[in-house]
């Protein structure tokens, strides 16, 4: 399976000081299966503010990966009850980011799927507050 959809992601995050910030970006990516893993694939868009940039998703059975590769580069996993150090590279320098994944679902096909994310962060042993990501496809 190897196909084009139109996928709709949806962010909030609340920073360490309370405030929230919302996003909503519907793109079209590609969603395909490999070896009973399924993997989401979209470039993301001057919105997003990582604008030559492809992010990566893959979906396996107890770990979810995001990796984005382009003008930005990051690798994160999300497995619930795990925390995973990473470094993330920008046009303007690296920094250290940990992120705590408190929800972890998903709903997969190949006509639709959801995937809810929910993790506590922080950049350079600095906590930076929760982010909400939902991917839905069609």
């Amino acid at each position: 399976m190897d196909k084009k959809i139109l996928l709709t992601i949806k962010g909030n995050h609340r920073g360490a000081d309370g405030e929230n910030s919302s996003m909503e970006l519907i793109t079209e990516g590609r969603l395909f299966q490999k070896d009973g893993v399924y993997h989401i694939e979209y470039e993301e868009s001057e919105i997003s503010g990582k604008e030559g940039t492809k992010t990566l998703i893959s979906i396996d059975d107890k770990i979810v990966s995001m990796e984005r590769s382009g003008t930005s580069s990051l690798q994160l996993f999300f497995e619930r009850g795990k925390s995973y150090v990473n470094n993330f590279v920008t046009p303007f320098g690296a920094m250290q980011m940990e992120i705590y994944p408190t929800r972890v679902k998903y709903e997969l096909n190949e006509q639709e799927g959801r995937l809810d994310l929910k993790y506590q962060m922080a950049i350079d042993g600095r906590t930076a507050g929760t982010n909400e990501l939902t991917f839905l496809y069609r």
